[in-house]
């Protein structure tokens, strides 16, 4: 028996009554790291980018004028100023996006889509799909996906509702908008 099976258990074990609580959510992290694994190795190995960099392209290509202000993709990525600066600087290397700093206030740094940004997101959305069709569609019915859908749904829209820093994006549970 695998030791996460077993870990589980012992931890669900120690908290009867909460049995099923502990052991969906430690299924659906489980679940979630196995999957952001194998989205980062492929988005690698194809596209030559991180998850986390196709994260921000993703929310780029959904920006109004696929931009965002760079404190705010910082929030959305769940990352630091200084994490946020190494990634851009990255994708600006290979000319995928570029800064824009506004004439009229220049603290205010942009992150912007360029069109070599736009045809690498385009390349890393297909390996995105493909791996989730690979790792859930496979496993999966579309009944089931149906489901899964609607009930993570239904949780997510009750934290949203119950804490409003409890907002959808990449980590703490959060996804790209390409998902």
């Amino acid at each position: 028996m695998p030791i996460i099976v077993l870990a589980t258990r012992g931890y669900a074990a120690s908290v009867p009554t909460e049995r099923s609580v502990v052991l969906t959510w430690r299924s659906l992290h489980l679940v979630d790291s196995a999957i952001r694994r194998v989205l980062d190795q492929r988005l690698a190995a194809e596209a030559g980018c991180s998850l986390l960099e196709h994260d921000l392209l993703a929310w780029l290509t959904a920006a109004p004028q696929q931009r965002l202000q760079m404190l705010k993709l910082a929030d959305l990525l769940d990352v630091t100023r200084g994490g946020l600066t190494r990634i851009v600087d990255r994708l600006a290397e290979r000319g995928w996006i570029e800064r824009d700093r506004p004439a009229t206030n220049r603290r205010e740094v942009y992150a912007v889509l360029t069109s070599d940004g736009q045809h690498a997101t385009e390349h890393t959305r297909t390996i995105y799909l493909s791996v989730l069709r690979e790792t859930l569609g496979t496993h999966l019915s579309r009944a089931e996906l149906d489901d899964l859908a609607r009930i993570t749904g239904k949780l997510l829209g009750a934290l949203t509702d119950r804490d409003p820093h409890c907002r959808p994006g990449p980590r703490r549970g959060r996804t790209s908008p390409s998902a």
